[in-house]
């Protein structure tokens, strides 16, 4: 048996001091154990409720053809920009790669959440769309499965762009 707490790891040859879990370095952005984090699962969690609430928001849209009605479109633009920012100042570097994943993430959530917006007033006016025969719960789960693959495939391709 060692002295050494499991939570340090022992010295090495050059006399360095052990790493422990406040001196380790935080790990990289797009390491694997982001697909594991928080960050990710929240990612994917909330793509699936905004991809569930969209896809009302689709056949608002579509039956109005009046995009708008759950918000005025200012909001709309605001929310966006509010991504865009929020996603850039989260990778605190401008690089090729940081613009297109903030450019990406705006467009794919800014879209998402217009048409949320729009789904869930669609739902609020129409609530046994998703109520009747459970086709809310069937809607969700689909657009759970979508949401997690959305993650994993942009993980492939941002582990692959590196």
């Amino acid at each position: 048996m060692s002295d050494v707490p499991p939570e340090t790891s022992t010295r090495r040859e050059s006399g360095e001091p052990p790493v422990t879990s406040t001196t380790s370095k935080p790990p990289d952005s797009t390491s694997p154990r982001e697909s594991m984090s928080g960050y990710g699962l929240t990612l994917t969690l909330v793509g699936a409720v905004l991809l569930a609430l969209a896809y009302y928001g689709v056949i608002a849209v579509e039956a109005t053809r009046d995009l708008g009605r759950a918000l005025p479109e200012p909001f709309y633009f605001l929310a966006i920009s509010f991504l865009f920012v929020l996603e850039l100042l989260k990778r605190r570097e401008l690089s090729a790669l940081t613009l297109a994943r903030s450019i990406a993430f705006t467009a794919v959530y800014g879209t998402l959440f217009v048409f949320a917006a729009e789904g869930s007033a669609y739902l609020w006016d129409n609530p046994g769309v998703a109520v009747g025969d459970f086709a809310g719960v069937t809607v969700l789960a689909v657009a759970l499965v979508a949401s997690a693959l959305a993650y994993v495939g942009y993980l492939t391709v941002v582990k692959s762009w590196q």
